[in-house]
């Protein structure tokens, strides 16, 4: 008889278990049909966080270089941040203010082993918008400039360092480019764009020392204004090369 009121008593304590789980589902699909709902579907970056919404035209990073940072015009001035970016969300691994019109971002560049290191590497986990952006200064940072519309920036970077720009027009004005440590700094147009892949640049300024790379090598300058250091290298196209002789 025990055995049988023990029997029962264990089935219905199974049962109720069951029944909550079957609950503690339905309710939170519900509660992430509700939050998904929420969600602006027309933002192509919906799955990333604003942290910062004030206006700036410069940008100054500390570190990041194994972060992968974007950067893409857009009228509203905004830092954005992978939503699922865990170690973010617990320890805040980021610092980020403006002050001066300046954009300051600040990267420990920790993370907890190899694993995570290689998704730092290849996830776009920060994204920075603003209508243009006049400058850029970075040490040891990693950021790709994509579908850049405008026809003039200053870039100076040092430390172990990579800048790429994506250009959205083949025609630069000026460029101003210092470069130290082992940086580098690549000029394109964005890959995505049909027709010709070939840019111009009217002026150019590079100072660069140490052991970087300057790669300005898909397209031709009218006049160059350079400084290297001998473990330095630039890239130019065979155009530019001939205006060099003039």
């Amino acid at each position: 008889m025990k055995n049988k009121i023990g029997l029962k008593v264990s089935t219905i304590i199974l049962c109720t278990v069951l029944v909550l789980l079957v609950i503690g589902v339905f309710a939170s699909n519900i509660i992430l049909k509700n939050v998904y709902a929420k969600v602006d579907k027309s933002d192509l970056y919906w799955n990333y966080n604003k942290i910062l919404e004030q206006p700036y035209k410069h940008l100054k990073l500390e570190g990041g270089n194994v972060t992968n940072i974007v950067f893409e015009p857009n009228k509203h001035s905004s830092v954005r941040v992978l939503n699922y970016w865990r170690e973010y969300q617990k320890n805040v691994t980021m610092k980020a203010f403006v002050k001066n019109d300046t954009l300051h971002l600040i990267f420990p560049n920790k993370y907890k082993g190899p694993g995570e290191q290689y998704w730092l590497q290849h996830t776009v986990t920060v994204r920075l918008f603003a209508p243009q952006l006049l400058s850029v200064e970075g040490s040891n940072t990693n950021i790709e400039l994509q579908k850049l519309k405008q026809n003039s920036i200053s870039i100076n970077i040092k430390g172990k360092s990579r800048l790429e720009v994506e250009s959205y027009q083949n025609t630069f004005d000026t460029l101003n480019i210092a470069q130290a440590d082992s940086s580098q700094v690549v000029f394109e147009m964005a890959p995505e764009l049909k027709g010709s892949q070939i840019m111009h640049f009217n002026n150019v300024t590079a100072n660069l020392k140490d052991y970087t790379i300057l790669d300005i090598g898909h397209g031709y300058a009218n006049n160059l204004n350079l400084n290297l250091a001998d473990s330095s290298a630039i890239i130019l196209s065979g155009k530019s090369l001939k205006a060099l002789k003039h």
